[in-house]
Parts: structure tokens; C-alpha cells; sequence
């Protein structure tokens, strides 16, 4: 697919937005406060992590590049995983906390291969299978009654 001059202004448009949205929520609060002080609430790591890839995306799209990687790059610990019980492992928070950020960006990774940039993101296709797949069940489900 080639990309366009218009799918791929659009596609800045709607990055650069997105952008300013996070940029806001960091902003300080009515009080002066900055709203996540610490950087590292469930929240503002979703968010500085949306940053990243929206970035990346907006690099993208600025040089003409085809192809973005957006998969998860966490480090798995199988001395962590078989002591820490199932789920509460740093790797499997930051996965999960990855699955969040790539799914509030969605529809803009749906404009970037829209515009032509092929983009890798497992977790995505991974969470498209799950939703297929109970799709499919749920009539078997009502046959049974």
C-alpha cells in the first residue's frame, strides 16, 4: 500500500492531537500541583508510554517509513514468574499496562496502516483473535439454554 500526502497529514493531525491531550493531562492541576508527581502511577505510565509510540508513529510518518514496531519489549524473569504468584509479576504488569496504552491508540494505529505504515503490534491482533473467538462461542452458549 502507498502512503498519501492526505492519509498521511491526516494521520500527523490526529497524532498531534493525541499529543496535546497527554501533554495536557500532565499539565498541573487547579491547585498547581502536578497531576502525576511521581510519573509513576498505573495511569501516567500508560499515558508516557502512549507518548513514546505516538511519537515513534509521528517519526513514522514524518520520513516515509513503511514499517513501526509497537510490540511489547519487557524482559520475562522466570525466577520472578515461579516465585510471585500468577499476574503480579513486574513483566506482567507492564505488559498489561502496554495492552492499555496500545488500545487508547487504537483507531490512531488504524489511520497509520490506513495511511500505509505497516505496524506490528501483537497485542492487538492477539486481543482481535480473543473477540473473534467469543463471538463464535457465545451462539453455542444460547443453544444450550
Amino acid at each position: 500500500m502507498q502512503m498519501t500526502t492526505t492519509s498521511i497529514d491526516s494521520l500527523r493531525q490526529l497524532i498531534a492531537t493525541r499529543l496535546a491531550s497527554i501533554d495536557e493531562s500532565f499539565a498541573t492541576g487547579e491547585d498547581g500541583s502536578p497531576r502525576y508527581a511521581d510519573g509513576e502511577s498505573d495511569d501516567a505510565r500508560v499515558l508516557l508510554r502512549q507518548h513514546s509510540m505516538l511519537t515513534d508513529l509521528q517519526e513514522a510518518a514524518a520520513i516515509g517509513v513503511t514499517e513501526l514496531d509497537l510490540a511489547f519489549e519487557g524482559e520475562f524473569d522466570p525466577l520472578e514468574h515461579s516465585l510471585v504468584p500468577e499476574g503480579e509479576t513486574a513483566f506482567e504488569k507492564h505488559k498489561a499496562l502496554h495492552e492499555i496504552a496500545l488500545a487508547g491508540i487504537e483507531p490512531i494505529i488504524a489511520a497509520a496502516r490506513a495511511a500505509g505504515i505497516a505496524i506490528h503490534a501483537p497485542e492487538l491482533e492477539q486481543e482481535l483473535v480473543a473477540t473473534e473467538d467469543d463471538t463464535e462461542q457465545r451462539p453455542e452458549a444460547q443453544h444450550r439454554g
